[in-house]
């Protein structure tokens, strides 16, 4: 087994043979991260490309330690729920008023639900209005935030949506269209910042290249603090 070493944090590797494999192939299933090499290459030259690729191996492998390690949010009232970067506590509002929503008022996250729902149910409808008031927020500040950061970057863009992404925070197309995870909406605003600064760059640059981040950091000095931020926090952001 190969070491790869990512900061402090230590990641084991097996390469292999392939005769079916055309070109270095990385895969990560169950916590095992596993490299096809083609019979013709070198394995120094996948040992590279693991090198090259170690960003998106970190992010991959945490995603699926966190869906193994963490359980499930119950949505009880005294949860605390992030929100743009800090912990508020859930509350829930019993009311007969047929509109039923959440929002934020004094330091915590209300939640108007019917009276004398069961826990669970209760729960549950807590979870989809919860979610719904993220995009809602998400729709309007991330919106201000990459109109505000491409004129600040003097980079033009053509359309923004939001999206339920799976496995990224954010991404662009050749077509100048930006697409933002709603769920960065509960990081800090500086992370906020710098996934949008990321993807309005990758509009001059389509790749991970040392110009690529000069840009990034002459906007953002400190981008690596909020990139390391969601590296290390970005699995509590999945409700």
């Amino acid at each position: 087994m190969e070491q790869l070493k990512i900061g402090d944090i230590s990641i084991e590797y097996e390469l292999y043979r392939s005769k079916k494999a055309k070109k270095v192939c990385l895969t990560i299933k169950n916590k095992r991260v596993r490299v096809a090499v083609p019979q013709e290459l070198p394995l120094e030259y996948a040992k590279d490309f693991v090198e090259k690729n170690k960003e998106w191996i970190l992010e991959h492998y945490r995603k699926q330690s966190s869906k193994t390690q963490n359980l499930p949010k119950k949505y009880l009232p005294g949860d605390k729920l992030f929100y743009r970067g800090r912990n508020y506590p859930l509350k829930y509002v019993e009311t007969s008023n047929s509109k039923h929503y959440a929002q934020f008022i004094g330091s915590r996250i209300l939640v108007y639900v019917p009276p004398g729902l069961e826990p669970e149910k209760r729960s549950d409808l807590g979870k989809t209005l919860i979610e719904q008031w993220y995009r809602d927020q998400a729709e309007k500040i991330l919106s201000e935030q990459v109109h505000y950061y491409a004129k600040k970057l003097d980079i033009s863009f053509n359309k923004l949506k939001i999206k339920d992404q799976k496995t990224r925070w954010g991404s662009c197309s050749t077509k100048g269209n930006i697409n933002l995870n709603w769920r960065i909406i509960m990081a800090p605003n500086q992370v906020i910042a710098y996934v949008i600064i990321h993807e309005l760059t990758h509009l001059i640059y389509m790749n991970h290249s040392t110009e690529f981040w000069k840009r990034v950091e002459q906007y953002m000095p400190d981008y690596r603090k909020w990139k390391k931020w969601l590296d290390d926090n970005g699995n509590q952001l999945f409700i």
